[in-house]
């Protein structure tokens, strides 16, 4: 199983220390090491901090604004501010001309939180190009770890996790830094929207649930937020159909026209009466599938009541495609 990385790459110093190689520094005793030998054997890594040590990032901001580098890269802190500090580190190393240990910041980075979004405002526009470009290269094999890690959630019946890696996984499928990409994706964003509302209703199940072993509250008469029922639910009224016109089938072939094509299609219904999600349980037809998700896009219903109030609805829909 493929699994997101969540780890912060470590940025190494890409040349030595001019007069400290070898011999030369191994001829000092621990402590005696001159600091600008230390400090220069891995620039891009921050030194341990001492524990009462007080943490500043704004200390290492102002390093960098007037120019000391390698002082702003020491003062980074690698325990928090984390996506900041990264920033910064990338900024520092690439004024100090190390352009492919500013890439591995970034990619740690992006690595780590696909999401960011950095301040155009603070940041050189040659890091914004960079971190654009790593982006662009980094997100289509973010957004299928970030899928699978999200289905194996799905699969052990963690769905809050699941939840939260699909939410994220929709953001990602409408960056800009992806839209090169999106064509490819089309398929495995349907998949995660029926996912996505799969793991809403297993949540919103599992909070009625509780709900239901806990002693009633009698101040408590407005539905749950974001609850959403079945027909299961007998003290809810079902939604009642205003409109629902069906795309047109037009067979692609003699041989799919004679046969008989059946599907479900399951249906999210908002408290307004509109459809909020769409999915397939069931296929129909491939070619059909995504006509009919788009299509129900434009129905409308009387919503669901509960108590008189309009509440969210699951309503499965069986569809037949027959030429007879």
């Amino acid at each position: 199983m493929i699994a997101l990385t969540l780890a912060l790459a470590v940025v190494t110093a890409g040349s030595g220390v001019p007069g400290f190689r070898g011999s030369a520094v191994l001829g000092f005793r621990g402590s005696d090491v001159p600091r600008f030998a230390q400090s220069q054997q891995n620039p891009g890594t921050p030194e341990p901090r001492n524990p009462g040590t007080p943490i500043d990032l704004s200390a290492a901001k102002n390093l960098y604004a007037s120019g000391d580098y390698e002082e702003a890269l020491k003062r980074l802190p690698s325990d928090v501010n984390v996506d900041e500090a990264d920033q910064y580190r990338a900024l520092c190393l690439l004024a100090l001309g190390k352009t492919d240990d500013a890439q591995r910041a970034l990619e740690a980075l992006v690595t780590r939180r696909p999401l960011f979004k950095m301040s155009e405002s603070e940041v050189s526009p040659r890091l914004v190009s960079m971190f654009h470009d790593v982006r662009k290269r980094m997100l289509p094999a973010t957004v299928r770890d970030l899928y699978v890690r999200a289905r194996a959630s799905f699969d052990q019946k963690n769905y809050s996790a699941a939840s939260a890696d699909l939410k994220d996984l929709m953001a990602l499928f409408g960056d800009e830094d992806l839209a090169g990409s999106s064509a490819s994706f089309a398929d495995l964003k349907l998949v995660a929207e029926g996912f996505l509302t799969l793991t809403e209703t297993e949540l919103a199940n599992r909070a009625k649930a509780q709900a239901a072993a806990a002693p009633p509250d009698p101040r408590t008469t407005a539905p749950a937020q974001n609850q959403i029922y079945t027909a299961d639910d007998k003290d809810v009224k079902a939604p009642i159909e205003i409109s629902r016109d069906m795309p047109e089938w037009q067979p692609t072939s003699s041989v799919v026209d004679r046969q008989e094509h059946r599907g479900i299609l399951r249906i999210v219904i908002d408290e307004r009466g509109r459809v909020e999600s769409a999915m397939m349980v069931q296929s129909v037809l491939a070619s059909y599938d995504r006509q009919l998700l788009e299509a129900t896009k434009q129905w409308q219903y009387r919503p669901a009541l509960r108590n008189g109030q309009a509440v969210k609805y699951v309503k499965l829909i069986s569809v037949t495609l027959s030429s007879r």
